[in-house]
């Protein structure tokens, strides 16, 4: 598969999609309640947790639908053509 992120940007996604998961997690169980309304913590728990996971899935995967729709390419080695192989961070 064709990666369109670098390792900064891999980072960055894997450390963030934790957070945000694990964020929501809190919020769904009850144990960091931004909201005092159960339904929108339910919500706003359910959204960071979502959102987490995708941020963390590109991370593990260095291919972002997003960076390929803009045509964004943070890889180095890719821009320049040179074949490599894509280690884990």
């Amino acid at each position: 598969m064709k990666h369109n992120m670098g390792r900064q940007e891999k980072l960055i996604r894997l450390t963030g999609g934790l957070i945000l998961f694990i964020i929501g997690w809190l919020v769904l169980k009850g144990y960091a309640v931004f909201v005092s309304e159960i339904a929108a913590a339910t919500v706003a728990g359910l959204i960071l947790a979502f959102v987490g996971a995708i941020v963390f899935l590109t991370g593990i995967f260095s291919w972002c639908p997003l960076n390929a729709l803009i045509k964004h390419n943070s890889c180095e080695a890719c821009k320049v053509g040179e074949t490599h192989r894509h280690l884990p961070v």
